[in-house]
């Protein structure tokens, strides 16, 4: 039977002092279920591991009813990270079958020009914003070429992304949710319309591709194919915060950030130990199916639980020194872009943005510095990253 943890604290907002609070819940027990009878909440590797792997037992639908005419319904249809089998199954086998690893590969001059373009936008200054004129627009607009999205329409991608990121920043103004559900509308109506052109034009690009696939002979609607890059785009929010999580790390550990400019073939480790030693995504949320146990727990059904991805990634149990960070460590067995059947869609593509990103930035400069008193962190309880990064840079060649 369930044992209550009986010395509940709600998690503080500090980041040390958060981390702290993970490491404490964890080592008391892998599985809480908290005397405020707000769910419950798995701090182990293996028991999240359980969990994220066992779709059956532990739903991913989100029970929130969004009311006809939202913006933000925008999210709901073709949304695979708020969908069971089947229908998740048959909508992410057909998006498998058009985003191949031999796809995501052939991105790579896209990606490559447009890491350059905004590279160039950036290079030679002294100071500069990471988040909001590097990292930000470079993933949102590889998703939106990669979409098949003209320039006009890029734009309009790009703002949307900003507006994400702006969501999960405490400090943001009070009208961002306002501001953030007309620019869904617009970006609902263009996309719609935008689909109707591909269908009667169609061309090489993914887009074109999502609107002629079929499932069981049946194509897609377009409120479907919609959410589906709308996924994409809120997803690839992952490789832009740790881009971010990437610099804070390094900024940290300087002689990690001088290996790197001297090997960039340790770029794919050190970024997959930046995710595990910094996981962008604190949290994420089930709800039981049924009766289930998970670490000695017997968790009812109908149930919530909270798995703390952040606190799992520093399990001493899987991972020695694990509040080290050590950029060569393996294995590395990390759930930042999740586990199961919800495994990260775009893991191979942000796995390919965040290394041409860094190894070029790290190409271009002989030293980079964060200002944190001109910077902006996300609360780590939600989110590890950074909604506002200012860096101080030299530029090699003096440029």
């Amino acid at each position: 039977m369930a044992t209550p943890v009986t010395e509940w604290t709600s998690p503080p907002s500090g980041e040390v002092e958060f981390v702290s609070w993970l490491d404490t819940l964890r080592e008391r027990a892998p599985v809480h279920c908290s005397p405020k009878q707000d769910g419950w909440h798995v701090f182990g590797h293996a028991e999240a591991m359980a969990v994220l792997g066992d779709h059956a037992a532990f739903s991913s639908e989100q029970p929130t009813t969004l009311p006809e005419g939202s913006a933000f319904q925008l999210f709901r249809a073709g949304n695979l990270s708020w969908m069971d089998p089947p229908r998740h199954r048959q909508l992410r086998a057909l998006v498998g079958r058009v985003f191949t690893p031999r796809y995501v590969a052939g991105l790579a001059p896209m990606v490559g020009e447009t890491v350059e373009e905004y590279l160039a936008a950036v290079r030679g200054k002294p100071r500069f914003e990471y988040v909001n004129e590097y990292a930000a627009p470079i993933v949102s607009t590889v998703v939106a070429r990669m979409v098949g999205i003209p320039p006009k329409g890029q734009e309009l991608f790009r703002r949307w992304s900003a507006d994400l990121l702006e969501l999960i920043d405490p400090r943001s103004g009070s009208n961002v949710l306002q501001r953030t559900a007309t620019r869904a509308r617009l970006m609902s109506a263009y996309l719609h319309e935008y689909l109707d052109r591909r269908r009667a034009d169609p061309r090489d690009d993914l887009a074109s591709a999502l609107a002629r696939a079929e499932v069981d002979g049946e194509r897609l609607g377009d409120d479907e194919v919609v959410g589906l890059i709308a996924l994409l785009l809120s997803t690839g929010q992952a490789a832009t915060l740790t881009l971010a999580n990437a610099m804070i790390v390094l900024d940290g550990h300087p002689a990690a950030m001088a290996r790197l400019r001297a090997d960039h073939g340790l770029l794919g480790p050190a970024m997959d130990e930046v995710m595990r030693y910094r996981n962008q995504t604190t949290r994420v949320t089930r709800h039981t199916r049924t009766d289930v146990t998970v670490g000695g727990q017997l968790i009812p059904a109908g149930q919530p639980v909270t798995v703390w991805l952040a606190a799992a990634n520093r399990d001493p149990r899987v991972f020695p020194g694990a509040d080290e960070f050590r950029m060569d460590r393996a294995p590395n067995p990390h759930l930042a872009l999740g586990h199961g059947i919800h495994y990260c869609l775009g893991a191979a593509l942000a796995r390919l943005e965040i290394e041409v990103a860094m190894r070029r930035m790290l190409e271009e400069t002989t030293h980079l510095s964060v200002d944190y008193d001109a910077s902006r962190l996300l609360d780590p309880r939600l989110i590890f990253g950074a909604g506002a990064l200012t860096i101080e840079a030299t530029w090699a060649g003096g440029a």
